[in-house]
């Protein structure tokens, strides 16, 4: 006769296994790469849109395959460095200010309105503008991983280019130190120091480069900073004015993009992401007087007659099935998943089987 069992109960207690924790580190950017040698800007943006931000892509925005991996801002908080339109009603709305009072939301504390860099942890040095990277939300998933990632920055020559013999620097965060992680309304912060990951930290420059956030994705650089190390120049005005963009975030671009040109492996974007992936483990045990038998109409003999009959009698008391899938049900019987064997495996009175699911959300 037909086996009984079409449903089995998972037994609470013996055969599922609760929240299984793992952390997985995988490669920062598309195509499972830990490097960017390259970046575009995005053709997609308009000259308005890079008054507020630049989106940086892997390859031409238009190409096949092409992916944003990060953003560049611009933020100062008097509203310095932007265009306010060319009308009186706009000289409120400077989009500078609007990304720096942004940032401030999201990462300072309540009551802290500038962010603070701290010069070889010694001293305090606060800035009203600054450049962020924002990396993209896909691209790091929880988090990205503190100690794996290196940017390198290429100085600027008063055209905004970069010379054949500029001078770089690479940054990394600090979290090698054993008091370097800070609390802040952002999650986890880290001061961004002058160093490699081969040797870390470069312990004889105290300049403070700026905080970074990696449960937020998010590297603040101090500008001040940038400005004497690697000559950005950035452009202030004392008052607010009417006047278009001096496009300050494409000097930050212009850095990577000319670290990058170099081909050296110290000069790439490089960095890793990580997450952790919770699972429940579902044993489905198939005893020897279970699932021995199939619905499968070409198991029995549907003409008249005998209609209902196994197909080969001696299939009825010594039957071979061979389970390719199990499906997980709800108390009403509705599917709520199915999972794929890797391959069809023989089941027999003689057999018994535990087959392991892994469910990951």
């Amino acid at each position: 006769m037909p086996d009984p069992y079409i449903y089995k109960e998972f037994d609470d207690t013996t055969d599922i296994l609760y929240n299984q924790r793992e952390l997985v580190t995988a490669p920062l950017w598309s195509n499972g790469q830990a490097a960017l040698n390259k970046v575009f800007t995005s053709s997609f943006q308009t000259d308005t849109q890079k008054e507020y931000y630049y989106e940086v892509w892997n390859s031409q925005s238009s190409a096949q395959g092409a992916e944003p991996q990060f953003s560049i801002i611009y933020a100062d908080l008097p509203g310095s460095g932007s265009g306010t339109g060319s009308f009186a009603d706009d000289l409120l709305i400077r989009p500078t200010r609007t990304n720096y009072l942004q940032y401030k939301q999201l990462l300072l504390p309540p009551g802290i309105d500038t962010f603070t860099f701290m010069d070889g942890y010694t001293s305090e040095q606060s800035s009203e503008y600054v450049y962020v990277i924002n990396i993209n939300r896909s691209r790091f998933k929880d988090r990205v991983d503190t100690g794996k990632w290196q940017l390198a920055l290429a100085a600027i020559n008063h055209l905004g280019e970069i010379n054949p013999t500029a001078s770089i620097t690479t940054l990394i965060d600090d979290s090698g130190g054993p008091t370097s992680e800070l609390t802040a309304q952002g999650g986890r912060v880290y001061n961004i120091r002058s160093g490699t990951l081969a040797d870390g930290v470069k312990t004889n420059d105290l300049t403070p480069y700026g905080l970074f956030y990696p449960d937020n994705g998010i590297m603040v650089l101090n500008g001040m900073a940038l400005d004497k190390s690697a000559s950005f120049g950035t452009i202030r005005l004392a008052e607010p004015t009417t006047g278009s963009d001096v496009k300050n975030g494409l000097k930050l671009f212009t850095s990577i993009s000319g670290a990058m040109a170099k081909n050296e492996s110290y000069t790439s974007f490089q960095g890793r992401t990580n997450e952790v992936i919770s699972s429940m483990y579902y044993f489905a045990r198939l005893q020897w007087t279970e699932f021995n038998y199939t619905n499968n109409e070409s198991f029995y003999d549907l003409t008249s007659g005998r209609y209902g009959m196994v197909t080969h009698s001696q299939m009825l008391l010594n039957p071979e099935v061979f389970p390719t899938t199990v499906g997980l049900y709800d108390d009403d019987e509705n599917l709520l998943a199915v999972a794929k064997l890797s391959k069809a495996l023989k089941k027999t009175f003689d057999h018994e089987m535990i087959i392991k699911i892994k469910l990951d959300y």
